[in-house]
């Protein structure tokens, strides 16, 4: 059971004593330089003070209390969490396998907390409870050269409670009794990496024989809470999930050993240093990095310059070594692991790591016949999963932010993939708790106002939760937060369009006509699609969701209202941007979204529709233009137009920006962020993100396309659902299931010598309405069940079912 109430918290909040920093050495030199001058940091004076700031980072902190059972115990839950990353320990066991925890939140509104059934591990005698305390976000000082980030020194709170089969009762909790002791990390930053020192462990420091010694200083309490709400947690911790082994090891320069994990991803390394051979004081520095030269040289450009750090571990030996060292309060973007600071080449085996993502789980699946397609769909799975490290986040090596944009870019292929529900609804919270409205970025301090075309995700995640659980309590938490938003966009529309920059981002990092160009606009602005375009065009959808959800909470007038607002906008819409028969609203971005939010007047909508295939075909030679935005909408407007082999050649069409391209020519293994501003000629570095999972959105197609999956929005949480497969002349088979509250959708069909084959599977309490090429528009109602649909070469269907009409 949850604390319901604050006031049941008698424990206080504890912090650590003032710890000196740790000494300069050389081996610490080594990691300041390794993380805060790297060559891609070219200003000296912010070099200077950001190593002064790590300089000043306190080491991570030991707290324990020791206390005693004098007889047998009922029930024993304990109740903790940190302002800051914590571990919590039960005489010398750690408690649970979260890692990264808690989750990130807006710190001074709302801190998750966790709890633990102990009854089991609390047998009569003398036990410790004791801590591990680092930064994490709310200690984190050194990143984007924003004070603001910082938040305090870390602190942490617990409460056992107690219950004792005699009917009495004790509470353990954190005071003024407990003791602190520096711990070995002697730096740690989400973004700069941790130093651990080995010299400095304290044996058995979580066990209740330990004599403590004047080393430990007593804790400080605080006065005055980090936070406003204590919450429990709603959503599954972070753990690690997934092992990723590592496949070779270069030799890039004398006494430096590149590691390839073969697959970029978001993790935790582990390390057997016991194999290296290591000396008392001998100093390892642990470079990450997403991308390599063919010798092994690592390119850490990908990690930009605004975080002002670089990924970067150090561990000092005690010359033992004989327990596998992995980093405990940061993590880490990375294919290659740079090791140096050792003279022989390290044994693969020594080494391994893990993808770390909050432990959602997975619910849905695909796979064709087309092995190029399932690497496709991988490769979108790895870059939403790498990113997931309790928010939405943009990329892992960079920035590590819940920019807001990304999230409603990659939000329906989350959906089809992942049980999103518990992970929605905490980062809706978070757009309840921000400061601001329209934000730009949730949780956390580095955001702002304005770009109401990102925020756009806090209508869109509000309604994609509620279309695939059919929970309304999601609208209805969310609905006066979701006013607050569009009074916003009001204010920012001019004549029913929104044409002043600052209130849009775009269609970030499209495909550029030739590798390596500048952008008109700059950064990574749309090349083909003007933003005041699909700022517009997003906020159609906006009103139009807006009206779609008061009418789901009985606020007609409202509905209405919003109703009529779509109309203007998508009227203002029209007028504006629509360039005639041929090209249609311009680009293929424009013109899908124009489809899709149902923006484009019905005599329109076949030439538009015409248009896209046109584009993708003749100007683009089969590949897609769009960029972030208009991945999710590009392929079911070409298919649901009768365009669904052009929608499957484009996973096809070779050279850039195709995804053969990115495999072969790239080796890579994530979406790039901007794979056309690239140019790989003579060895040169990319320079933005190699993991960007908002270039995704097309693998809801797979589920929506290809397995004809889709959820009734009249009805929603899949107690009523649609099927309408589409089956591209060069796909021989698809095999998709989707887990839902009633069941598994099953939809998987194959050519064979009769035509093709589909099988579907119906969950039971629930109804499908089936739409296939010659079938009436309202398509054909079935049942529960199994059902199998023959399309003869003749182009006739025959059905067989144990269920429906």
């Amino acid at each position: 059971m949850a604390l319901l109430k604050q006031e049941d918290w008698q424990a206080s909040w504890i912090t650590a004593p003032d710890f000196d920093p740790a000494k300069s050495t050389p081996g610490l030199e080594r990691w300041l330089n390794a993380t805060a001058a790297d060559p891609q940091f070219k200003n000296a004076a912010t070099v200077a003070d950001t190593k002064q700031k790590l300089r000043d980072v306190r080491p991570a902190a030991y707290f324990r209390k020791v206390f005693t059972i004098d007889r047998p115990v009922k029930s024993a839950l304990l109740y903790s969490t940190s302002a800051g990353y914590s571990e919590f320990y039960l005489s010398g066991q750690k408690i649970g396998d979260r890692v990264l925890n808690p989750a990130q939140t807006d710190y001074d509104k709302r801190i998750y907390y966790d709890v633990d059934d102990l009854t089991d591990r609390l047998s009569v005698g003398d036990h410790a409870l004791a801590i591990h305390l680092g930064n994490g976000f709310y200690g984190e000082r050194t990143a984007f050269g924003l004070d603001k980030l910082f938040y305090g020194e870390p602190a942490a709170i617990a409460q056992l409670e107690i219950q004792f089969e005699d009917g009495s009762s004790e509470i353990v909790s954190t005071d003024a009794s407990w003791r602190a002791h520096p711990s070995p990390i002697l730096k740690n930053g989400v973004y700069s990496g941790e130093v651990y020192d080995a010299r400095k462990q304290v044996p058995g420091w979580s066990e209740a024989g330990l004599q403590a010694s004047g080393s430990w200083r007593a804790a400080q309490v605080l006065t005055t809470s980090p936070t406003e709400l204590l919450v429990a947690a709603e959503m599954p911790p972070v753990r690690r999930v997934t092992e990723v082994k590592p496949i070779a090891v270069y030799n890039p320069d004398n006494n430096v050993w590149t590691i390839d994990f073969g697959q970029n991803f978001t993790g935790l390394p582990t390390i057997d240093l016991s194999e290296l051979g290591l000396t008392k004081g001998q100093t390892v520095i642990f470079r990450f990095a997403e991308w390599a030269d063919d010798k092994g040289n690592i390119g850490m450009n990908s990690g930009g310059g605004a975080p002002r750090t670089k990924q970067v571990d150090a561990y000092v030996s005690d010359g033992n070594d004989d327990t596998p060292w992995s980093p405990s309060f940061t993590w880490h973007g990375f294919r290659y692991l740079e090791i140096s600071g050792i003279d022989a080449p390290p044994p693969l085996d020594a080494i391994t790591a893990h993808l770390t993502r909050t432990d959602i789980d997975r619910i849905g699946r695909f796979v064709s016949s087309d092995p190029l397609l399932n690497r496709i769909h991988e490769t979108a799975l790895w870059s939403f999963e790498t990113n997931m490290v309790s928010v939405l986040s943009d990329c892992p090596i960079r920035e590590r932010n819940g920019w807001t944009g990304d999230a409603h870019a990659i939000v329906q292929t989350a959906s089809y993939n992942f049980a999103m529900g518990p992970f929605l609804d905490k980062y809706l919270g978070d757009f309840r708790t921000t400061d601001f409205i329209s934000p730009a970025i949730v949780p956390g301090r580095r955001t702002h106002s304005g770009k109401i075309d990102w925020a756009a995700a806090e209508v869109f995640l509000t309604w994609e939760h509620y279309l695939h659980t059919g929970d309304v309590s999601v609208i209805e938490r969310q609905y006066d937060s979701l006013l607050d938003y569009v009074a916003y966009v009001e204010k920012a529309m001019d004549d029913d369009r929104v044409t002043n920059p600052f209130h849009y981002y775009g269609d970030w990092c499209d495909a550029l006509p030739e590798l390596g160009m500048e952008r008109p606009l700059g950064r990574c602005a749309s090349f083909s699609t003007p933003g005041d375009l699909t700022a517009t065009a997003l906020m159609a959808r906006v009103f139009q969701q807006m009206s779609d959800m008061a009418e789901q909470l009985g606020r007609s007038e409202e509905a209405e209202a919003f109703q009529q607002r779509y109309k203007d906008v998508s009227a203002a819409f029209d007028r504006a941007y629509y360039q005639g028969e041929t090209t249609g609203y311009g680009s293929q971005t424009a013109n899908a979204m124009a489809l899709q939010f149902g923006i484009a007047p019905e005599h329109k909508r076949s030439s538009i529709a015409a248009a896209i295939d046109a584009d993708v075909r003749e100007k683009w030679n089969g590949h897609a233009s769009v960029g972030a935005l208009g991945q999710t909408w590009l392929y079911p407007a070409l298919s649901d137009a009768g365009y669904d082999d052009t929608a499957f050649g484009i996973f096809k069409a070779e050279g850039p920006p195709g995804y053969s391209y990115l495999f072969d020519t790239l080796n890579g293994t994530t979406l790039w962020e901007n794979i056309t501003g690239y140019d790989p000629k003579e060895g040169a570095e990319p320079g933005r993100s190699l993991n960007h999972p908002f270039k995704g959105g097309y693998d809801a197609w797979f589920y929506s396309g290809l397995g004809g999956i889709n959820p009734d929005p009249a009805i929603p949480g899949y107690k009523s659902f649609f099927l309408r497969p589409v089956f591209p002349t060069d796909l021989d088979q698809a095999t998709v299931s989707l887990e839902t509250g009633y069941g598994t959708i099953a939809s998987e069909w194959k050519r064979d010598t009769d035509g093709i084959v589909w099988r579907v599977e119906v969950p039971s309490n629930t109804s499908a309405t089936v739409n296939l090429p010659g079938m009436p528009n309202e398509g054909r109602k079935i049942g529960p069940g199994k059902h199998r649909f023959v399309l003869s070469s003749s182009g006739g269907w025959n059905t067989s079912e144990n269920g429906g009409t």
